[in-house]
C-alpha cells in the first residue's frame, strides 16, 4: 500500500517500484517530495510523524521509507491500523517552541552586517583539555602555531596532513593523506579516533591556491565533518566536544572583498553553521582571521575561541582590531553608487537557470518593468515533443513514457522513465517562459548548454559576448542529506552549477564590462540549514564572491540575494505546514518576483549581500539536552569606574549592586547554554563586594548542574583571598521558557500621583544620578505601591544576559526600599530574591510601571513581589519573594 502512495505522488506506475530502489538516485525524489509522501501516509494510514525535510533526507531507499513508517516495533501501518507514533521527536527546545508558537516571520529585506562582539569568555576548567585534538594541517603557518600551542598544554595532538604538506611538527601523532579521496580520509579519521578526541580544528588558512583548489578543499572540509561528526558527538556525552574551522579571508567573512581565488573559503562558515544545527551537542565555531594577524597571535585567538564558554555565535571574525559576528541590518555595508546604471531595454542579461522555476518568475517581472534582452541558459534540450507525450497533462507523462519504452522493446526503469518525462515537462516550461517574456516586451532566447562545461559555455556565449551587459545566476540543484550521510558525488552535484557554473559564465564573458551581476544565494548559507550543508556552503561562496567582485569592479551592480523559502506551485500543504510550525513565512511568488525586480532600482545599487524574504533561519538549534557547567571570570577593575558602581554608594563607599551578580548568573548560563535565560531562583547575598580598596580583582562564576535532570544550573559567585574561597552571591538559573504572564490590572494612569525625586534625598534611597529612574508615585498603599519609572542604561552591562540590564533591574529593588521606608518606617537592604522572571527587555528611556505587593506575614524583615510592566499591564519582569532586612542605622548613611 505504501508503494501506491509513492506512485501517486511521483507519477511512476506502481508496478515499476521496488523496495531497494534509491529514493533520489533511481526515482528523483528529493527531501521536499519525501515530506509530501509522508503527509499522504499520515492521512491515509493514521501515522503520526513530525519529522521535517532534514530528517526524511536520511531515507535513501523505498525500503527505508517503509521501515521508517513501521517504526521500532516492525509492524507496518495499514489502512485499518490504529494511529502509530513514528520516530517521535524529543521535546522541542524552548527556543524552538517559542519560535513555533510565535507569529510567522515577516517578508522583508535586510543586509549582511558586522557587529562588534565582546572578547571570548574562556572556561577556566575546559573539560576537553584532558582529551586529544585533531588538527588538519593545510601547510599554513597558523596551523603550525595552533599545533604548537596545543602540544604545549600537554594535550595529545593528532595532525592530519593534507596532500602535499610535508611533515614539519614534532611531538604529535602524524597522519599523512596522499590524495583527496574519501576512503583514505575515512581511514585516517578512524585511526585518529581510536584515541579520545575532544577537539577538531580544520585549518584552511592558505591563500596561495586558485579557485579550483579552494573548491576542492571546501568539499574536503565537508567530507571531514562527515567522518568526525559521529565520534565527536559520542565524545560530547562526556564533556565538551568541539569542531572549529579556521579561515584567513579578511576577519569579516569575506564581506570587505577578498581576492576572487580566496572566495571559496567563505563556504566553510556555511558548513559549520549547518553542523551546529545538525549536531547541537557539539561546540561549533567558524573563525575567520585577517591575513595581517601574526600566526602566533592568530593561533592564540583560535584556541581562545575553542575554550569560549558561549556556544553562540557560531561564526566569529577577527579583523585585527575587533571581534565581529554576522548579523542583519536595514542598511547595506556599502553605500549606493549615485551613478549606478539603470536597467533598460538596451541591456542584454545572461540568465542561468532562468528558463524554469522561480528564476523564470523573477525575470518575467523584470521583463514587464524594463524589457531587457534576455539570454536564458539551461541544460534541458528544447527538442520537439515526442508523439507519445503530445496532449497529455504532466501527471500522466511518466506512465506514457513507460508505455512508450515498452512498445519500443526497452525495459522501463524509473531512472529512464523519469528522464523522458522530465525532458518533456522541462521543454514545455521553457517554451511557456519564452512566450511570457516576449509577451512582456523582452527579446528572449534560450541556449541549451551545461554551464559546468567551461568550453561549451564559452562557445555558446561567444556570439553574444560583446553585447552582454549583465548576468543573473540562478542555477542550482539540491541533494539534501545530513552531514553524517553526505557523499562526494552529492557535493559535486551541488557545487557544480553554483560555483563552476558561475566561473564558466564569467570567464566566457570576460566580466570587466558588465553593469549588472545578481546571484541567487540562500538563507540556508547565511544562517545554515539542517540537511543542506553543501548547498549552504556553495551559497556562502556566492556571498564572498559578490563582495570580491564588487571590490574589484566598484561601478558594477553586484548583489547576492539570500532568498528565504518560496511558496511556489511545488509547495504542497504538507511542506507549508512544516514551515508554519516553525514560524517561517514562505515568499509568495508575486512578492518575491517584485522584490527581485526592485533590486535593479538605483537606490539598491549598494546592496551586495542581501537577505530577501523572512530574515530569520529556516531551522533552529535544539540545545534542550545541554546543561551549562564550568567556571568563568568577571573582572571588577572596569566596574570600579562605572556609574553602576560610582552611583551606588552607601556611607561614601561604592557597593556592587546585587543585580549585577544576578545578571552575571543569568548571562553566564545563557552564553554557555545557548538559550535565553529567563528565570532565576534562590538568589542570596553572602558577602557583598565593597569597593574600598580591598575588593578582589575578579570574581569567579562557578556553574554546576543542579541535582536532577531538569537542566537547572547553580551559580556561585566567589573570589579567592590568600588561597581561600570567599563566597559572595549564589543563585540557581532555571531551565526552560516561561508561559505568558497574565497582564497586571487596576493600574493608575501614567503621569498622575506625586513626584518621586525626593526619594533620593530624604534617606529613602541612596542612588546617584545615573541610577535615578523612579519618576512618580502613582499609588501609595501598603497592599500595592505603584511607581512610574524610566528605564536606565548605565555605561556597562558586561556579562549580563540578553533581557537583563542591571541599571533598569535595580529600579525594582529600589522600589522595594521605598515600600519598606513608607510602610515600615525604616531603611532597608535587599538580602535575597526568591525568584526572577523575565518576559522581555526593559529598553533604555522606556517608561514603565513597578508594582510592589507584600507577601507572607509581617515581621522585622519584609517579603515583597515586585513586577515591572508597561502602562497597559504587559509584564516585562518580576522579582518574587524579595527579602528586605530592616536597617534603621542606614537612614543617615543613605543621605550621606
Amino acid at each position: 500500500m505504501l508503494l501506491e502512495v509513492v506512485a501517486q505522488k511521483t507519477g511512476y506506475p506502481a508496478e515499476m517500484l521496488e523496495l531497494d530502489m534509491g529514493v533520489e538516485s533511481d526515482l528523483g525524489i528529493d527531501s521536499i517530495k519525501r515530506v509530501e509522501i509522508m503527509g499522504v501516509i499520515q492521512e491515509r494510514f493514521g501515522v503520526v510523524s513530525s519529522a521535517g525535510p532534514e530528517q526524511l533526507a536520511e531515507l535513501r531507499t523505498l525500503g527505508d521509507i517503509v521501515d521508517f513508517v513501521a517504526g521500532p516495533t516492525g509492524d507496518t501501518a495499514t489502512e485499518s491500523a490504529p494511529a502509530t507514533s513514528v520516530a517521535a521527536p524529543a521535546d522541542p527546545s524552548p527556543a524552538a517552541s517559542a519560535q513555533a508558537s510565535g507569529p510567522v516571520s515577516p517578508i522583508g529585506r535586510a543586509h549582511a552586517a558586522l557587529v562588534t562582539l565582546p572578547a571570548a569568555d574562556p572556561l577556566l576548567d575546559d573539560s576537553s583539555a584532558d582529551r586529544g585534538a585533531l588538527v588538519v594541517d593545510d601547510g599554513s603557518d597558523v596551523a603550525a602555531r595552533i599545533v604548537e600551542r596545543l602540544t604545549a598544554t600537554g594535550r595529545q595532538v593528532h595532525v592530519l596532513r593534507l596532500p602535499g604538506v610535508p611533515a614539519r611538527l614534532s611531538g604529535v601523532h602524524d597522519h599523512a593523506l596522499t590524495g583527496w579521496g574519501t576512503t583514505e580520509l575515512a581511514a585516517g579519521v578512524e585511526t585518529v579516533f581510536t584515541s579520545r578526541i575532544g577537539l577538531v580544528v580544520d585549518v584552511a588558512g592558505r591563500t596561495d591556491g586558485d579557485w579550483n583548489d579552494g573548491v576542492r578543499r571546501l568539499a574536503h572540509s565537508l567530507l571531514l565533518a562527515r567522518h568526525v561528526v559521529r565520534p565527536l558527538t559520542d565524545m560530547a556525552a562526556h564533556g565538551r566536544a568541539a569542531f572549529l574551522a579556521v579561515t584567513r579571508l579578511d576577519g569579516a567573512f569575506g564581506l570587505t572583498g577578498v581576492a576572487e581565488d580566496a572566495a571559496p573559503a567563505g563556504g566553510v562558515a556555511g558548513l559549520v553553521k549547518t553542523l551546529a544545527l545538525e549536531a547541537p551537542e557539539l561546540f561549533c565555531r567558524s573563525v575567520d582571521l585577517a591575513p595581517g594577524i601574526d600566526p602566533a597571535a592568530a593561533a592564540a585567538l583560535v584556541l581562545d575561541e575553542a575554550a569560549d564558554s558561549a556556544v553562540e555565535p557560531v561564526q566569529v571574525g577577527h579583523d585585527g582590531t575587533r571581534r565581529v559576528g554576522l548579523a542583519v541590518s536595514g542598511e547595506p555595508l556599502t553605500a549606493a553608487d549615485a551613478d549606478a546604471p539603470p536597467l533598460t531595454a538596451d541591456d542584454l542579461l545572461v540568465v542561468t537557470g532562468g528558463a524554469r522555476g522561480i528564476t523564470a518568475d523573477c525575470v518575467a517581472e523584470l521583463a514587464r518593468r524594463h524589457q531587457p534582452r534576455l539570454l536564458l541558459l539551461g541544460r534541458t534540450p528544447l527538442d520537439d515533443e515526442p508523439a507519445w507525450a503530445q496532449g497529455l497533462p504532466e501527471e500522466n507523462l511518466k506512465a506514457a513514457a513507460a508505455a512508450s519504452l515498452t512498445a519500443a522493446g526497452e525495459k522501463p526503469t524509473p531512472r529512464r522513465v523519469g528522464q523522458l518525462a522530465a525532458a518533456v515537462a522541462g521543454a514545455r516550461e521553457i517554451r511557456a517562459t519564452l512566450d511570457a517574456l516576449r509577451a512582456a516586451g523582452s527579446r528572449a532566447e534560450y541556449l541549451p548548454v551545461d554551464i559546468t562545461d567551461q568550453a561549451a559555455t564559452a562557445a555558446a556565449l561567444a556570439p553574444y559576448k560583446d553585447e552582454v551587459t549583465g548576468v543573473v545566476h540562478g542555477a542550482g540543484v539540491l541533494a539534501d542529506q545530513m552531514i553524517a550521510q553526505k557523499k562526494a558525488s552529492e557535493i559535486e552535484r551541488v557545487f557544480a552549477p553554483k560555483l563552476t557554473g558561475l566561473r564558466s559564465v564569467m570567464a566566457a564573458l570576460g566580466g570587466t564590462d558588465l553593469r549588472h551581476v545578481v546571484l541567487f544565494s540562500s538563507v540556508a548559507g547565511f544562517f545554515g540549514n539542517q540537511g543542506q550543508s553543501d548547498y549552504a556552503m556553495a551559497n556562502e561562496v556566492l556571498n564572498a564572491w559578490a563582495s570580491s567582485h564588487r571590490r574589484a569592479f566598484p561601478r558594477t551592480r553586484v548583489t547576492s540575494i539570500n532568498w528565504g523559502a518560496w511558496d511556489s506551485g511545488m509547495v504542497s500543504p504538507q511542506i507549508r505546514k512544516v514551515f508554519e510550525e516553525r514560524g517561517i513565512a514562505l515568499i509568495p511568488v508575486a512578492d518575491g518576483a517584485r522584490m527581485f525586480a526592485d533590486q535593479f532600482a538605483p537606490e539598491r545599487a549598494g546592496d551586495v549581500v542581501t537577505v530577501l524574504g523572512p530574515t530569520t533561519p529556516l531551522s533552529s538549534r535544539d540545545r534542550s539536552g545541554a546543561t551549562a557547567g564550568g567556571t568563568v571570570t568577571r573582572g571588577l577593575s572596569d566596574l570600579a569606574g562605572s556609574t553602576l558602581v560610582t552611583d551606588h554608594v552607601i556611607d561614601a563607599t561604592p557597593v556592587l549592586p546585587a543585580v549585577v551578580a544576578m545578571g552575571w548568573a543569568l548571562g553566564a548560563v545563557e552564553h554557555a547554554d545557548g538559550r535565553r535565560a529567563v528565570r532565576l531562583r534562590d538568589f542570596a547575598v553572602h558577602r557583598g563586594i565593597v569597593f574600598d580598596g580591598t575588593q578582589p580583582a575578579e570574581c569567579r562564576l562557578v556553574m554546576t548542574p543542579a541535582d536532577g535532570d531538569g537542566g537547572d544550573v547553580k551559580v556561585a559567585v566567589q573570589s579567592l583571598a590568600d588561597g581561600a574561597v570567599r563566597p559572595h552571591y549564589a543563585a540557581t538559573v532555571v531551565a526552560g521558557a516561561l508561559p505568558p504572564a497574565a497582564p497586571v490590572t487596576g493600574l493608575p494612569a501614567p503621569g498622575t500621583g506625586t513626584e518621586a525625586a525626593g526619594l533620593y534625598t530624604d534617606g529613602t534611597l541612596f542612588h546617584g544620578p545615573a541610577l535615578r529612574g523612579l519618576r512618580r508615585i502613582l499609588a501609595d498603599t501598603e497592599s500595592r505601591l505603584v511607581l512610574e519609572c524610566e528605564a536606565v542604561r548605565t555605561d556597562t552591562d558586561s556579562g549580563s544576559s540578553d533581557w537583563f540590564a542591571a541599571g533598569s533591574a535595580d529600579l525594582l529593588l529600589q522600589a522595594a526600599l521605598v515600600w519598606v521606608r513608607r510602610f515600615r518606617g525604616t531603611a532597608g537592604l535587599p538580602l535575597a530574591v526568591g525568584g526572577v522572571e523575565l518576559y522581555g527587555p526593559l529598553t533604555a528611556g522606556e517608561v514603565f510601571f513597578v508594582v510592589v505587593e507584600p507577601v507572607g506575614q509581617g515581621g522585622p524583615d519584609s517579603r515583597l513581589d515586585i513586577t515591572a510592566c508597561t502602562s497597559d499591564g504587559q509584564v516585562r519582569a518580576r522579582f518574587t519573594a524579595v527579602s528586605v532586612v530592616s536597617a534603621p542605622q542606614l537612614a543617615a548613611k543613605f543621605t550621606g
